[in-house]
Formats: structure tokens, C-alpha cells, sequence
């Protein structure tokens, strides 16, 4: 059975039109997407929880007149959105649901989304693979022995299947363009501090934005600028509708290390393509040494699971790898990282801070920096991955995936990956990543719509999932 209904293949801007124009209904549109998720989480493993009923009785009193009119939607599960267990893929955090939605998600349900659950993650975002002990691993709907990267891996699959257009994502490390290049859809990560926060405490934190992952750009351009904070200190970039006429310097970094052929031949297709479109391609090193940056960011990891390993010694009394509330590999990744001196770390922090000013450089020189998203196409679907224990190659090898998304983090800036090509040794999607100045949003998305229209790899995808969705509901 191939799953369809009268919805299929729209994007959000054309669901919200139909309920605005009143030929369906938001709740006809939800028993949809319910139905989508019924049929395909069983097999492709992307949902962390549910919530239906809400979602239905949102759905009958849906607000018409906001831009999306109550069109499902799915969070990732690394925010809290009142009412709906947050528990970041981890076993420590399965008693957690928040009781209020933080700013990000109020800006969410005010553009009229309708959210009807949370997407998978690996635990604490930790790994390079969508897995974790309590909800199992998501599996990459075009061939379902290949992982999803991390960690918006659940909304990933949910939106390259076909269950809704367009889902949630957090980016800290490449979050939102690993998995949308493993998918073949569109991942957009904005400049640090240009959304409403996604924190409790309403701050930003140093690594981390929040947006989404989608089928066509101008989705993700329309929600960008309903959620994005016009009081913050970035000026506002409103709803970027179309192209620009304006010829870019493009930088292209051809590798810093050992890449996937399909990964090459990719990234050679953007790069002619954008040449042919008019723009100027100009050759250009990458700014970081992989080697400082790996230890900095393990360096930043050990803090993140120093307070981790502190809160659940505190609460039970034992040593994290026995109080059996996190996985081995988070728990021997807090014992292995904890001799690491105040020195060390401050070290590590003063590089991170470092790679603003590395960029900004790079910035005088181009308009837009184009890097493979990541030197692998995807990695293959590593089940029980959380049952690894954490040693110093172990993490050499996950920087090694993030080598060009998580800088950029640390930057500031805005990036993007955009579908490109289908591997040929693969068969798998491969995106190309595209860098802006922090501030640059706007002409990330005029460049994204280009490209959309020149390569149009969605229609490719289209024809490989209905041949896959035929074969795992059958």
C-alpha cells in the first residue's frame, strides 16, 4: 500500500490556503497527517510522543486567520512546549514535561502551526547518528539502512517522508543541515541570538538556534520571519519571497581533509551551477584547524556533561555510569572528560570565541562561503550506537562529520544545506552547505531559491519515496 491522501506533496503556504480558502478544513488536515504517522512511525521510528487529542481540539478551533491555520506540525524533542514530555532522547529525563511553552514555541503556535508531537533525538544530542536506549534509532526514509545523521534526525525523517512539510529542528553542531542533506530537503540554521529564545530562561545559548527543516524554501522562509525576534539585535529580515538579482562572491572550500566522492561531485555541482548563474566563484581556505578545533569542542562537550554527571550523582547518590539514568556512552563520556583542568577548557572557550573574528575575516573577502555539509554522504544506520564507550578516537571521529557545520555554531553565522545531487555510489542525497556574515539570512534564502529552482532535487526524492513507502507498508 502506498501512502497517499488528498494533502500529499503540498507544503504548508498551500495547506494554510485551503483552510483559509475553506476547502478543508485544519482538523481534515490533521487526521491526515495522524493518519501519516500511524502508518509510517512504526517503520521509520521518528516520534518521541503524541498528543492527538490536543492536536484535534486545537485543530476544530483553529485560527484561520494566522499564516499557517492550524496546520499540523511536529517539535523537536529538545524544547519545551508546554504540557508535552521534553526528555532529549534520555531515560533521565522521561518525568520531565514543562509546564509553559518557552518564547520560540509561543512564536510557533502564534504564525497558526498546530503541534501535534515530538521528534526523535540521540540522547543529549551526543553522537552523529539519530539513536538512543529509550526510543531505539530513526531510520533515513530513502533507504532505511541508513541513519539520519543527528540530531534533528526525527524531524528530518518525518518531513523527507512525507508526514508534514515542514518540522521543528535545534542546530548546535550542524543539527539542522547533517540531517536535511541526508534527506535531500532544505535545513536552515540562523545567526545565534536572531530568534526568539528557546530557553527556559529566555537567554541564547552559545552554540544553539532554533528553526526548521523543510521541503521548499519558502516555508521555511515565511516561518523564519514570524520567529525571528524584530526587538533582538540583528535587524529584522522579514518574509524573503523570491530571488535577488544580485550577482555574490561565492568562496568555496573544496575540502580540508579526506571527502566522499559523491560528497565532491556534489559540491563541483553547486559550484558550476552557481557559476553559470553569474556568480563569482573564488577558491578559499577553510578558516579552522580541525585539529584545535576538535580538542576545543571536546573541551565544550566536558562542560555540558560536567553538569550532566554532577545533577545525577547529586540526585542518586552514585557514580553516573551506575545510577542507570543515561546510556554508557553519555555516562563514560562525563567520567572521561572530567580531569580536564580549568585551564584546558578556558583555552578551548577563548578559541570558540576566536572563530567570529576568523569568519568575520573570511567575510571581507566573499559574500558566501560553500563547504561540503559534511565530508561523509551519511552515515549508515548504527543501532545501539548509545551502547559505545567514549575514548579520544571516538570523538575525533564525530568532529570529523561536524568539521564544517559545528564552526560555523560557534561563528555565529547563518547556514544553510540545499539539496543538490543524488550520489551515485549511494544513491543518497547529498546537500551542499552555503555560509552567510551573522546577519545574513536574507541572502541565504534569495540564493536557496535559485538553486531550488535550477537543480529541483525534490522531484527526484518524490519518485525514490513513493517506490519506498510502497515497500515498507507493504
Amino acid at each position: 500500500m502506498i501512502i497517499s491522501d488528498q494533502f500529499a506533496g503540498l507544503d504548508t503556504i498551500d495547506l494554510a490556503k485551503l483552510v483559509e480558502r475553506r476547502e478543508a478544513t485544519a482538523l481534515e488536515i490533521t487526521d491526515a497527517v495522524i493518519n501519516r504517522v500511524e502508518a509510517l512511525n512504526p517503520v521509520l521510528n521518528f516520534m518521541t510522543s503524541c498528543d492527538f487529542d490536543r492536536a484535534r481540539d486545537r485543530a476544530r478551533n483553529a485560527r484561520t486567520a494566522t499564516p499557517f491555520a492550524g496546520v499540523p506540525f511536529l517539535m523537536k524533542d529538545m524544547i519545551d512546549v508546554g504540557g508535552l514530555p521534553r526528555t532529549d532522547g534520555s531515560r533521565l529525563m522521561l518525568q520531565n514535561v514543562p509546564q509553559q511553552n518557552v518564547a520560540y514555541v509561543d512564536a510557533i503556535e502564534d504564525a497558526g502551526l498546530n503541534i501535534l508531537g515530538l521528534t526523535n533525538v540521540p540522547e543529549f544530542a551526543a553522537g552523529i547518528t539519530t539513536d538512543n536506549a529509550v526510543f531505539g534509532a530513526t531510520k533515513n526514509p530513502l533507504n532505511p539502512e541508513y541513519s539520519v545523521f543527528s540530531s534533528s534526525g526525527g524531524s528530518a525523517a518525518a518531513v523527507a517522508s512525507g508526514v508534514v512539510s515542514m518540522a521543528h529542528g535545534t542546530d548546535g553542531g550542524g543539527s539542522n543541515r547533517l540531517p536535511a542533506s541526508a534527506t535531500g530537503i532544505f535545513g536552515m540554521k540562523p545567526s545565534r541570538g536572531r530568534m526568539h529564545s528557546g530557553e527556559a530562561g529566555g537567554g541564547h545559548d552559545i552554540a544553539k538556534t532554533n528553526h526548521v527543516l523543510s521541503r521548499t524554501v519558502r516555508e521555511s522562509a515565511l516561518l523564519f520571519s514570524l520567529t525571528e525576534n524584530k526587538a533582538g539585535a540583528l535587524r529584522p529580515v522579514g518574509y524573503v519571497a523570491a530571488p535577488c538579482a544580485d550577482r555574490l562572491r561565492i568562496g568555496y572550500v573544496s575540502s580540508i581533509g579526506p571527502v566522499d566522492e559523491d560528497v565532491t561531485t556534489a559540491l563541483t555541482r553547486t559550484r558550476d551551477l552557481l557559476s553559470s548563474m553569474g556568480h563569482t566563484l573564488v577558491k578559499v581556505k577553510f578558516p579552522v584547524n580541525l585539529d584545535e578545533f576538535t580538542n576545543a569542542y571536546t573541551a565544550f562537550f566536558s562542560t555540558r556533561l560536567t553538569l550532566l554527571r554532577q545533577m545525577v550523582e547529586a540526585s542518586t547518590g552514585k557514580p553516573i555510569g551506575d545510577s542507570g539514568l543515561v546510556t554508557p556512552f553519555v555516562a563514560s563520556g562525563a567520567e572521561a572528560l572530567r580531569d580536564l583542568s580549568e585551564g584546558q577548557i578556558e583555552r578551548a572557550m577563548l578559541y570558540l570565541h576566536s572563530l567570529q573574528d576568523l569568519f568575520e575575516q573570511l567575510f571581507q573577502e566573499v559574500d558566501i562561503l560553500l563547504t561540503p555539509v559534511s565530508p561523509v554522504v551519511c552515515p549508515k544506520l548504527d543501532q545501539d550506537a548509545w551502547n559505545r564507550t567514549w575514548n579520544e578516537d571516538l570523538a575525533a571521529e564525530m568532529v570529523m562529520h561536524l568539521q564544517y557545520t559545528a564552526p560555523i555554531n560557534f561563528a555565529g553565522c547563518p547556514a544553510m544545506s540545499v539539496p543538490c545531487a543524488i550520489g551515485s555510489n549511494t544513491g543518497m542525497p547529498v546537500g551542499s552547505h552555503l555560509i552567510a556574515p551573522i546577519g545574513g539570512e536574507r541572502r541565504l534564502f534569495e540564493l536557496a531559491y535559485e538553486l531550488e529552482a535550477e537543480l529541483q532535487p525534490i522531484n527526484q526524492l518524490d519518485c525514490m519515496l513513493r517506490l519506498q513507502w510502497a515497500s515498507l507498508t507493504s
